[in-house]
């Protein structure tokens, strides 16, 4: 098993202006989790629960590594399509994964993952040359593998291995939805569903972007 937690993503641009509505965002899933609402998304929910969902958690830890990594990757973003822009993305893509998760999902579906890793994929497509400093811990039979590329200090870290590591955005780009791929694969359930969903969802709203935001050249190089 193998669980990273991203500290921070380090990227060259601009960084004055305040990312208000990502942490707009933020203080709302605060709010609803400390006021105990709950907006599933699921067979016969209700209109509203489409996009409700992706602010209500299943639990403290749940809301409070979401609401870290939407700290991390969300900031980068807005400060890059500017508050407008961002929110627009943010809950289109919500209710894009509430509304699959409506039609097509056998069970309720709650939380802001989905909507997150299609922030994550804005960051890495919009800011390639980044890098993400991220922590990680792995547990054996992956630490055998780890192990074939950088020789455990210690005979504990066959089994059990923690540090710190920066990665550049494009593994990343390749990484994330790998990892999210095996899980499927391996233990299914429907949350890599919504995952990779909110990838899809992110790689369109890219496409979807005027172009003096996302930097991209038409077929003529205009």
């Amino acid at each position: 098993m193998f669980f990273p937690i991203p500290l921070e993503l380090k990227y060259s641009g601009t960084k004055t202006n305040l990312p208000t509505a990502n942490a707009a965002l933020i203080v709302i899933n605060l709010l609803v989790y400390m006021f105990g609402w709950d907006w599933s998304v699921g067979p016969g929910t209700g209109l509203l629960s489409i996009l409700m969902y992706g602010f209500c958690h299943c639990g403290f830890w749940h809301l409070l590594l979401n609401m870290w990594v939407l700290w991390v990757f969300g900031n980068p973003v807005n400060r890059r399509l500017g508050n407008g822009f961002y929110l627009l993305v943010f809950l289109g893509c919500q209710l894009a994964v509430g509304l699959f998760a409506r039609i097509f999902l056998p069970v309720g579906l709650v939380g802001s993952s989905g909507t997150i890793f299609a922030v994550m994929t804005l960051a890495l497509i919009l800011m390639p040359s980044a890098l993400i400093e991220t922590a990680y811990l792995a547990v054996f039979p992956l630490t055998l593998l780890l192990g074939v590329f950088k020789r455990p200090k210690y005979g504990l870290n066959w089994f059990l291995s923690w540090d710190i590591i920066t990665v550049p955005a494009l593994w990343c780009l390749v990484l994330i939805p790998l990892m999210e791929l095996s899980s499927l694969i391996w233990i299914w359930s429907w949350a890599p569903v919504a995952h990779l969903l909110g990838i899809i969802c992110g790689v369109v709203a890219v496409l979807m972007l005027p172009k003096q935001i996302t930097g991209r050249r038409s077929a003529a190089g205009i």
